[in-house]
């Protein structure tokens, strides 16, 4: 991750590479816009009637050698109508600059995007924004490229400025408080773009066991230990595949001693070829992205560790792959749960919450004060949502309203479908207590129900992440793969949890 640093200081006297300013529909300058004009003898703005800068959202243009200035570049950013900017718009503004200057011969460059009015937004929030949009815009998985791209000028520091030096000290926090959003961020990325065999159970535990805090044990059960333990579904689950489950528990102590965690619970299905109810063969690939879950438990724990934040936490990952070896678990199968619930299993492809009713069952059994958990669990969510929503779903008003919330602030956004008790009918069995799958209809909503089996009474939360934890396509905050879904906002929420 790059530098990323605050100061406050006039446009005109940054020696940087680069100095981004912000354009606004228009062809309105920004504040220190203006104050550059009048350094650069008028200059400027016969540049915007040269290149036509209309101040259009995202659109950008290079100067060089602008008189009354110290910097080599000045870099006019269009920005839109100031009335319409969000924190997203800015931390959309900030990775695609960070894009364009990284090999464009900028390495250290100014951002006076904080300067910008978004409505309800504070200095710190803004700056926080900015810096989560550069660190976020300019990451790449490329480990496996052989050539890499061999860029000799590449963004090396970003100077966010500020108006004032009385805001420093908030800003610095903020930059602080994105470096460890974007890092868990990054983390969860990282685990989710790695080959499934690379990224298998193992490599998963391995991963927690190397997050070194003095506050935090990571405890990972291999298959015998995972026997004895009694999850039962999580070893019928992998009863088709060469390589063994593992059962990660992470237990972060920050708050008080006297203080029940929050306890999150990630999916980790190192792989996904649907059993014996084999997937299709076109984009099974992907199925590699099926433990996206547990990246992002692991991601919240980074960002926590980072930031020393005084909140108790237990993290609960049961990992597998699952495929179609000889001992394969079959449709027709009758599974005893940790928990003692009996399930019939009709679908082998609907094991995400089979592994999910043992890891969650273990959770309420420390009693939590609450649990969220995060799968890639149903394609009838992507129906639903689409890629830019995560379905929110549980028992608890206050959760939902609190995580919706951070959603809407962090811009990784959440949308509530219903748990009504009429749906719980369509997940009962004839010769098991439940079934693994209540059909298509509310297809994302059974799965839900059929989670809340093996939560007691605790406020819970799920979250299935099946249309945000990747996107093929990219974008100007990621990269094309996994997108980190859930860290961001699941550590806004707790931030804001810890405050109260």
């Amino acid at each position: 991750m790059i530098d990323i640093h605050v100061k406050a200081g006039q446009a005109h006297k940054q020696r940087d590479d680069a100095v981004v300013l912000p354009l606004l529909d228009g062809r309105r300058l920004s504040e220190s816009g203006r104050l550059l004009q009048q350094e650069s003898g008028r200059e400027l703005a016969s540049f915007l009637r040269k290149f036509d800068l209309s101040g259009k959202f995202g659109e950008s243009q290079v100067l060089y050698d602008v008189e009354g200035t110290l910097s080599a570049r000045i870099v006019l950013l269009g920005v839109g109508d100031e009335k319409q900017l969000t924190l997203q718009k800015l931390r959309l503004l900030a990775a695609g600059i960070a894009k364009k200057m990284d090999g464009g011969g900028a390495r250290d460059i100014s951002l006076y995007l904080s300067e910008l009015a978004v409505r309800g937004a504070t200095i710190e929030e803004k700056v926080q924004a900015v810096a989560e949009g550069v660190w976020l815009g300019l990451y790449r998985f490329d480990k496996y490229q052989s050539k890499k791209e061999n860029n000799k000028r590449q963004l090396r520091s970003v100077t966010i400025m500020i108006g004032s030096r009385k805001d420093l000290a908030g800003a610095e926090a903020a930059v602080v408080r994105a470096r460890a959003a974007a890092a868990g961020t990054i983390f969860a990325r990282d685990l989710g773009n790695e080959p499934g065999n690379v990224c298998t159970p193992q490599f998963l535990g391995e991963q927690a066991a190397a997050l070194q805090h003095d506050r935090l044990n990571v405890t990972v059960m291999d298959k015998q230990a995972i026997e004895q333990a009694g999850f039962s579904g999580l070893l019928a689950v992998n009863q088709g595949s060469a390589k063994e489950p593992r059962f990660i528990v992470l237990e972060y102590r920050g708050g008080r001693e006297d203080e029940a965690p929050v306890a999150l619970v990630g999916k980790g299905l190192t792989f996904d070829a649907g059993g014996i109810s084999i997937k299709p063969a076109a984009q099974m690939d992907e199925m590699k992205f099926d433990m996206c879950g547990a990246a992002a438990v692991l991601g919240i724990f980074r960002s926590v560790t980072a930031l020393d934040l005084p909140v108790n936490l237990l993290g609960v990952i049961p990992a597998t792959e699952n495929l179609l070896g000889a001992a394969a678990y079959k449709p027709g199968d009758i599974i005893t749960s940790y928990k003692g619930i009996t399930i019939e299993v009709l679908n082998t492809d609907a094991e995400g919450r089979i592994i999910l009713a043992d890891a969650l069952a273990y959770a309420a059994e420390r009693k939590p004060a609450q649990i969220i958990d995060f799968a890639t669990l149903t394609g009838a969510c992507v129906i639903a949502l689409g890629a830019h929503t995560t379905g929110l779903m549980g028992t608890d008003k206050g959760m939902k309203s609190a995580l919706s919330a951070s959603g809407e602030h962090t811009a990784d956004r959440v949308w509530e479908l219903p748990l009504y008790e009429e749906y719980q009918e369509q997940i009962k069995s004839d010769i098991a207590d439940i079934k693994n799958t209540g059909g298509r209809e509310g297809g994302a909503i059974t799965a839900a129900c059929f989670l809340s089996r093996f939560v007691d009474e605790l406020p819970w939360v799920h979250l299935d992440i099946a249309g945000t934890a990747w996107n093929m396509k990219g974008s100007d905050l990621c990269a094309r793969g996994a997108t980190g879904a859930g860290v961001r906002l699941v550590l806004d929420y707790l931030l804001k949890r810890s405050c109260e």
